[in-house]
């Protein structure tokens, strides 16, 4: 990373910030002036900044409604160019879009509210047909439906005061609809029709309405309309449909566009306030990656005419603390920064354990499953979900990180002679380095030597570390602690018969020696460390178990094949445990390997601590 200030006259304030959010690739952090520099105080924030704040804050509000009335689009559509959020014509186009929106609910609710209607009244009247009423076409008759709950009273209640009010002119005819429901039609003269109107909205009795073209018409061209508009309908909210998508199509991409100017905007007038400025000057400053300063310093050129100056200078190490992180590795090394993402980011200027991630997880990983069978099942499930896109960009890191630790189960299923357990066997497959079943001591050993190999690398990436951070106590205390181990595991593998007995004694003796330097270094704490360093060796057995029990259940799952009767019963409990294992095989071991990375490799040399790197640009 690199600290940059960027130096120009306060009339180009806004400009550059404009160029710095295009770009995307300074992180701002309020400038220190310096004991020689100007008077720099903060950016005064304008008179209306506010207000405006507030405003395109509503703006995006505004923006996100209007986008969800709109819904999905049918396809897209370019062509609307929204205006600048910063003058008023932007609140003006929304609001045309707004009112379009406003008449189409109004013609859909209008629309539905009618096909609810005509389905109930023509259930209505088909229920009490056939359909007649003594009602002269010169009183010209209007009908009220309704569907009431079933209930005989209150029914002659109904008929008794419709009677009242009309002077035995309406004519009430009901039918029960099914169960519960009974529908009642009412033929009234339009004279007497507003106070049974009144009468229903005073009961609280809602009335089936139909359009004003109904009224007055006989029942049989009532029937005929029903039938006709129930056929319209349909036809007609498709089209409001459509109508609406193709809105959809043609405003997102415009919304979207007016969303993301405004955003901008808001983020460049909080911007300013993280900037300094003096009399006649404005200083912006803050981390970059190093490698994207030229670019920078370029483009400010020919967009700024010259008129601004970007420097550059590598952080000084009291900044470390407060420098942000970004990961920089190679890109099939890339995918496994995933795995830091349960533990804080490293400290600016520490290590990043990515790259030794890419090779001991995978080991680890394989150590444990260590089955030709399901590693070669692993790699093809991975490719798969990696060729599909499956989970996105997080899903697709995931499977390259699966894909190579199927790779690593692959050979070491080789390597013990293991596909499905001994049915490796049965067709050919030999152990090239050791059969797991029969030779759990082998295992143990080998497990517990890739622990002390891994225990070790942590412990010099550790003396790395603190010779890159210039505590030279510390790495002298650290590499003492390294010899010490490093001579205690020789002389124990001289003890145990795998190297001369001559190398116990002068191991020893290095061991010693190292134990002293590592208290002179390191105060008394460091054999207390020298002893958890121990216990962390062994903590890698949990390989040689969880491998042990992967290969046990294989065998079980493949005698039950052989003993159980039907054959055909005994193959499927043995593919069902198979799979069970197959299951465990892929969560087991990557939380084994995740462990042993997260306490016994990171704790020797990874410094947590580090600020993610968030650059000024336009989100999204």
């Amino acid at each position: 990373m690199a600290r940059v200030e960027i130096l120009g006259p306060r009339d180009l304030l806004g400009p550059t910030l404009e160029l710095l959010q295009a770009r995307g690739v300074l992180e701002l952090r309020t400038p220190v002036a310096g004991r020689a520099a100007p008077p720099l105080h903060p950016a005064a924030a304008a008179a209306d900044a506010a207000s405006r704040r507030a405003g395109l804050l509503e703006t995006i509000a505004r923006i996100d409604a209007l986008a969800t009335r709109l819904g999905p689009p049918g396809h897209a559509s370019a062509g609307l160019a929204p205006p600048p959020p910063t003058t008023g014509e932007l609140a003006g186009w929304l609001s045309g879009l707004a009112e379009s929106l406003d008449r189409l609910d109004a013609r859909r609710a209008a629309l539905a509210e009618e096909r609810t209607a005509t389905e109930l009244f023509s259930e209505l009247v088909v229920a009490l047909a056939p359909l007649r009423h003594g009602i002269a076409p010169a009183a010209q008759p209007e009908l009220h439906g309704l569907v009431l709950r079933t209930d005989p009273t209150a029914l002659r209640l109904l008929e008794a005061e419709v009677a009242r009010l009309t002077d035995g002119t309406a004519e009430l005819q009901s039918r029960p609809l099914d169960d519960e429901r009974t529908g009642v039609l009412i033929a009234v003269p339009s004279a007497h029709a507003g106070a049974v109107s009144g009468l229903l909205y005073e009961r609280g009795v809602e009335e089936i309405h139909l359009p004003a073209a109904y009224a007055g018409r006989p029942l049989v061209d009532v029937l005929l309309l029903l039938a006709s508009r129930a056929r319209a309908l349909p036809a007609e909210l498709a089209r409001l449909d459509a109508e609406r998508a193709a809105l959809a199509a043609g405003w997102l991409p415009a919304l979207s566009q007016a969303r993301a100017a405004a955003d901008a905007a808001r983020g460049r007038l909080e911007a300013a306030t993280r900037c300094g400025e003096t009399r006649f000057a404005f200083v912006a400053s803050g981390y970059m990656p190093a490698d994207e300063v030229a670019g920078l310093r370029e483009a400010a050129r020919e967009a700024l005419d010259d008129r601004v100056a970007v420097s550059a200078r590598s952080p000084a190490p009291a900044e470390w603390p407060d420098v942000p992180v970004v990961l920089r590795n190679r890109p099939w090394i890339r995918p496994f920064e995933r795995l830091l993402g349960l533990v804080p980011l490293p400290r600016y200027g520490s290590l990043d354990p990515t790259p030794w991630l890419a090779v001991t997880f995978p080991l680890f990983f394989g150590l444990v499953l260590g089955d030709l069978a399901f590693g070669l099942a692993g790699v093809v499930v991975a490719l798969a979900a990696r060729r599909r896109g499956v989970g996105g960009p997080v899903g697709r890191d995931v499977a390259w990180i699966a894909l190579w630790c199927s790779v690593a189960a692959a050979i070491f299923g080789i390597l013990f002679g293991e596909a499905l357990g001994e049915l490796g066997a049965r067709l050919g497959l030999r152990p090239l380095l050791l059969h797991r079943r029969g030779s759990i001591l082998a295992l143990l050993g080998l497990a517990v030597a890739v622990g002390g190999a891994h225990v070790a690398l942590g412990m010099a990436l550790g003396v790395a570390s603190a010779v890159r951070g210039g505590h030279a106590r510390e790495a002298a205390a650290r590499a003492a602690k390294l010899c010490a181990l490093a001579a205690g595991g020789a002389a124990g593998v001289a003890a145990a018969g795998l190297l001369p007995g001559a190398v116990v004694e002068p191991a020893l003796g290095v061991g010693a020696a190292a134990l002293l330097a590592a208290l002179l270094a390191g105060g008394p704490i460091a054999a207390l460390e020298l002893v958890l360093g121990v216990g962390n060796v062994l903590s890698y057995a949990r390989l040689m178990a969880l491998g042990l029990a992967s290969a046990m259940l294989a065998e079980v799952a493949n005698g039950i094949a052989g003993a159980l009767r039907p054959a055909a019963v005994g193959l499927v409990v043995a593919v069902l445990l198979h799979a069970v294992n197959f299951t465990l095989g892929l969560l087991s071991p990557a939380i084994a390997a995740l462990r042993l990375h997260y306490v016994e490799f990171f704790e020797k040399f990874y410094d947590p601590g580090g600020v993610p790197f968030r650059p000024f640009a336009r989100s999204g």
